[in-house]
């Protein structure tokens, strides 16, 4: 006797729903390139150039450096007047760094979803837009960076490195990284022991967990001169690693002290000039006497009465941002006012302030962690050098064919196509005394 008409006797005539929506998991950021974009001043650079055996840098930021002339006293009766001195000027000398983001697609993946009838979206199309979100987190990335192509370093404490502990994307990861914002999903990387010494190779990351502080990899970690370890400088591909020879970020110009260089100036043959005011709060969090510890040293730096004085704005991290904001809830007043809502008055705010010292507040989770500078806009450049769009391969074309690098006889190509989002920049702050920058902020948990 044969059994009633079940599930499994229909399952070939059933329908599959897919949603018509499809979700981003992954973040991109990109606060610090909107803010230079919008802010800077925007400047077309060339490349680096020689005459008469001599190379020139492609890029100069020029400043008076050291004043002209001091007061002396005298009788006014037929007293010297004395011989007089003169300013004295001085320039910053910088190249652009080219940035590349390729994308690879199979021509199977293209025709696959090509069309209502075959996918939710023409993928290989929406990529497109996709990927220059990771691009322009690339160049974020690198403006918070020093100059090394350092993204960032792996903590001394608090960080767990393992190598070959999984497999396939989980293969190896390291936690405990500060600003994983810095970094996307399939990039690959570079490890340094140090900076400007010899790279131990390089790995691919696989996922990016910035809220749990983790890159994920679908390769060993490498070993050259020694296994991945805590302190070693996770950097860019492409980069030497040498100081300087990237792009130059806010903590390549805003540091403190008479030692090294910036933008090709010896800082010990311009003592102070080049060095940017800097409050250590040794770990303690921003408090608002900060804003007004910040204004005491802008009246040194700019003078009393300066314009100057009244601009600027702050760059953090967001915990900075939540951190002034719940010295607000501590000293907050409830007002004694009855009403007839039973519930319990909402004392919370949905955002982060945006202000500090009522200056401007701007913040991005790749901002480095314990710090936050004041910057000035106005004396901040972005020399543009080749502006980002799709790479043309010649004619107009902004996608191309991938070639066969498999050693397979007679062939040439693979049925893969790809396009390339590139950009060349260099920034320069050409007043690095005219700022400030605060470290070892402390935050609250989150």
């Amino acid at each position: 006797m044969g059994g009633p008409l079940n599930e499994a006797a229909v399952e070939s005539i059933e329908l599959e729903q897919v949603g018509k929506e499809i979700a981003l998991l992954w973040p991109t950021f990109r606060g610090l390139w909107n803010l230079f974009e919008k802010s800077a001043k925007k400047v077309n650079i060339a490349n680096v150039t020689q005459a008469a055996g001599t190379t020139r840098s492609a890029w100069r930021e020029t400043m008076i450096i050291q004043g002209g002339s001091g007061i002396a006293v005298g009788t006014g009766d037929g007293s010297a007047l004395g011989s007089g001195t003169g300013s004295k000027t001085a320039a910053f000398a910088m190249a652009p760094i080219w940035a590349f983001n390729v994308t690879q697609y199979t021509r199977l993946a293209e025709m696959a979803t090509n069309g209502a009838e075959r996918g939710i979206e023409s993928f290989t199309k929406t990529e497109i837009k996709r990927s220059i979100k990771q691009y322009y987190n690339g160049w974020e990335s690198l403006l918070n960076g020093d100059g090394s192509g350092a993204a960032d370093q792996i903590p001394l404490t608090g960080a767990i490195v393992s190598s070959s502990s999984g497999s396939g994307d989980t293969t190896s990861y390291i936690s405990g990284i500060p600003c994983a914002a810095c970094f996307v999903d399939q990039q690959v990387v570079q490890f340094f022991p140090s900076e400007g010494g010899t790279t131990r190779g390089n790995a691919t990351i696989s996922y990016v967990d910035v809220v749990g502080q983790t890159l994920w990899f679908s390769t060993t970690l490498p070993s050259t001169g020694g296994a991945t370890a805590v302190g070693d400088y996770i950097m860019v591909a492409g980069t030497s690693g040498v100081a300087g020879s990237s792009v130059l970020g806010i903590p390549y110009w805003n540091t403190n002290g008479n030692t090294g260089s910036k933008g090709g100036l010896s800082l010990s043959a311009y003592p102070s000039r080049l060095s940017t005011p800097v409050i250590n709060l040794g770990g303690a969090q921003i408090t608002p006497s900060v804003a007004q510890r910040a204004m005491v040293l802008l009246t040194r730096t700019f003078g009393d009465e300066a314009e100057e004085l009244e601009k600027g704005i702050w760059y953090g991290k967001p915990e900075q941002a939540a951190t002034i904001a719940s010295q607000w809830y501590d000293l907050m007043v409830t007002q004694n006012k009855e009403s007839d809502n039973i519930n319990v008055t909402d004392r919370a705010r949905q955002g982060l302030p945006n202000t500090f010292g009522e200056r401007k507040f701007e913040y991005s989770n790749t901002a480095k962690p314990g710090r936050v500078d004041l910057l000035f806009p106005e004396n901040w450049s972005l020399g543009e050098l080749c502006p980002v769009g799709l790479y043309d391969f010649g004619g107009g074309n902004t996608v191309m064919p991938v070639t066969d690098t498999s050693g397979n006889a007679g062939a040439t190509y693979i049925t893969s196509k790809m396009f390339v989002y590139e950009g060349g920049y260099q920034l320069c702050n050409r007043a690095p005394k005219h700022g400030l920058f605060v470290v070892n902020a402390g935050t609250i948990n989150i």
